[in-house]
């Protein structure tokens, strides 16, 4: 499990809503789609398609940096 340890943080812009790198992430409700999460972080490139899915915004963070490698 990733817990964090990045230097560059996510702005916050709303609630539930940051920018990361140059990528949009946002927070929806799970509706059961990750069985025992409330929620699905969700990182949004340029074109608008959703790719990083996860459960918490440290691992969405770390899917997008994973890449950008």
């Amino acid at each position: 499990m990733y817990m964090g340890g990045g230097t560059e943080r996510a702005k916050k812009l709303e609630r539930g809503h940051y920018m990361y790198r140059g990528f949009e992430i946002r927070k929806y409700p799970s509706q059961g789609l990750l069985p025992g999460h409330k929620y699905i972080w969700e990182a949004i490139d340029e074109k608008g398609c959703g790719f990083a899915h996860s459960s918490t915004l440290s691992l969405t963070k770390k899917l997008i940096d994973d890449e950008l490698k």
